[in-house]
């Protein structure tokens, strides 16, 4: 057998074991639920009210738990989004004085052409 499929058998086999394993104890807790029948003694079933209560702070917990991780991802994002801007304005800053310096540099250049062209055009006597 190849090593990919000795893990499906293996995973397979825990797969049966543990369905296994759910049926009996299923099946042990019904028996005890009906055993409690057989002597015609009722069952006391748990507090309605008290589910009802044990539900609620489950959810209250759970809904809790989802709202530190919403704020944290919330304040993550926030983060990236403020980095991101300040990253952003320095490369837009850094492009102005880019081009600024190029511009300057092209407008002294074409001063530069027309003054040689204006003396020129005077040695020549034109």
């Amino acid at each position: 057998m190849t090593a990919s499929t000795e893990q499906f058998v293996d995973i397979t086999k825990r797969g049966q074991d543990l369905v296994t394993e759910s049926v009996r104890s299923w099946t042990d807790a019904v028996q005890g639920f009906a055993g409690q029948f057989a002597g015609g003694n009722r069952p006391q079933l748990p507090d309605a009210g008290l589910a009802v209560d044990r539900v609620f702070d489950f959810y209250e917990q759970v809904l809790g738990q989802q709202r530190q991780l919403a704020k944290t991802v919330v304040g993550a994002g926030h983060t990236v989004v403020d980095q991101w801007t300040e990253q952003t304005g320095k490369a837009a800053e850094a492009v102005t004085e880019h081009a600024a310096w190029n511009t300057e540099k092209a407008a002294d250049g074409t001063a530069e052409g027309a003054q040689k062209t204006a003396r020129a055009t005077r040695s020549t006597g034109k």
